[in-house]
């Protein structure tokens, strides 16, 4: 396989794979809570690698920034919601959902700066980087006003949990 189609191969996980494994899985009892956001954080864990592939394509320091945004931010929404999977208690659901604002909302900046990048390179086409710096815009801003209780409507919203 060539690097090119490794790293296709990874977007598609990488979008596609949390949203199947919560649905899939989560939605239709297959799976538990914990078990379904373990198997999601694995999908999730694809994001910073193939932001990190392209990197390597053509360098530009947007891109760099990007990647170092989403990879903070995907390591901390993961511990988000692994304190919110394991059911410890009301307290402890609070602090997840208070730590998952802030690390989901860091992460789709650092999509949004990744997509500026991609936008002044010849990696793909202008269309598709702005679209991907124009959606993570949006779902920064959307997530970075959330307040718990909001957090909670907009994962039920989207059949992520509960």
């Amino acid at each position: 396989m060539t690097d090119k189609m490794v790293t296709g191969i990874l977007f598609i996980i990488a979008g596609l794979g949390p949203i199947l494994v919560y649905v899939g899985l989560g939605e239709t009892g297959i799976l538990d809570k914990g078990h379904t956001e373990k198997f999601a954080a694995y999908t999730l864990l694809t994001w910073p690698l193939v932001f990190m592939m392209t990197r390597n394509v053509q360098r530009n320091t947007f891109i760099d920034a990007g990647l170092l945004i989403i990879v903070v931010g995907v390591t901390a929404g993961i511990v988000s919601d692994a304190i919110n999977s394991a059911e410890l208690g009301a307290g402890f659901d609070s602090i997840g959902e208070a730590i998952g604002t802030t690390a989901w909302s860091s992460t789709y900046l650092g999509i949004f700066i990744t997509g500026i990048g991609y936008f002044r390179t010849n990696l793909f086409p202008k269309w598709l980087s702005g679209l991907l710096s124009v959606v993570s815009l949006i779902f920064f801003a959307f997530m970075a006003v959330l307040n718990a209780e909001r957090y909670q409507t907009m994962r039920i919203l989207w059949g992520l949990y509960g």
